[in-house]
């Protein structure tokens, strides 16, 4: 398995290349979100891939099968992560796709690192808010007494919608179980402590995918952000309805068009 050292950080990841052999069209960098790891994009990168992308999946420390470092990490260190990925694979630019926990990294990096951001699309991404403080601690609570069983258990039925198919949840729930219980703390950590980004700094191209029955990320807060992102001239908002908070698992190949249609009209 490919694996890149940043620093004390050891990172599984996944650079898919055209298939057709051509040059990418550009590049794709993907970030996931709490409990999640790259395969939770595999099917949507194999989309664009055969469209003549790059793309590159990668799974976060502490997620996956990036070990966890025991070092407390924030939005700011998971960006400094994809701009380490970045240049250890020599991209100088990419579109960053962030889902969930990884909308903020991702909303982060378009505003802080526009030098190195094409374009950003944020699938269900969490707006902070010191609301999360109560959820997240009892999940911390939960998973320090009971390990990953219990959030493996809930979170596929509770946190999907109503199109997500039985393998979908099947997966969501493998997804939750494969997860290191401290790393998975470790994260949950980073969202009760995560700083609302500077959305107005936000310059290049954004698209929100938003799930019509996302509880996780719900609409009100997409739509808060978005009306908030008013330094681009290029940004849309696009509701999936019927799907929760694992987009790319109830519905890829939707997710994939969009995504498409989204880069064709910003060239």
């Amino acid at each position: 398995m490919p694996f890149l050292q940043l620093e004390s950080k050891r990172i599984h990841y996944t650079d898919l290349k055209p298939s057709s052999g051509n040059a990418p069209r550009e590049t794709f960098i993907f970030h996931h979100g709490l409990g999640s790891s790259q395969n939770y994009y595999h099917a949507v990168a194999l989309e664009l891939q055969s469209h003549d992308f790059r793309c590159i999946l990668f799974d976060t420390t502490g997620a996956g099968r990036s070990p966890y470092t025991y070092v407390e990490q924030s939005i700011e260190t998971l960006s400094g992560d994809v701009i380490g990925i970045l240049d250890a694979l020599e991209v100088d630019k990419a579109v960053v796709v962030g889902h969930s926990m990884g909308g903020i990294v991702a909303a982060n990096l378009a505003a802080e690192r526009s030098d190195r951001v094409v374009a950003t699309i944020l699938i269900g991404p969490v707006y902070p808010s010191p609301a999360a403080g109560p959820v997240f601690a009892q999940r911390i609570q939960t998973v320090e007494s009971s390990g990953m069983e219990a959030m493996a258990n809930a979170i596929p039925s509770a946190a999907t919608g109503a199109k997500a198919s039985p393998v979908a949840r099947a997966m969501i729930r493998e997804l939750l179980l494969a997860q290191d219980p401290a790393g998975y703390i470790s994260n949950c950590r980073i969202i009760v402590n995560a700083k609302r980004p500077n959305y107005e700094g936000i310059k290049v191209p954004v698209l929100i995918l938003a799930g019509g029955e996302d509880k996780s990320a719900p609409l009100e807060g997409c739509r808060r952000m978005f009306g908030e992102m008013g330094a681009t001239e290029e940004k849309r908002l696009e509701v999936l309805e019927g799907i929760g908070h694992w987009h790319c698992l109830e519905d890829w190949e939707d997710v994939a068009r969009r995504i498409l249609a989204f880069y064709h009209d910003i060239q």
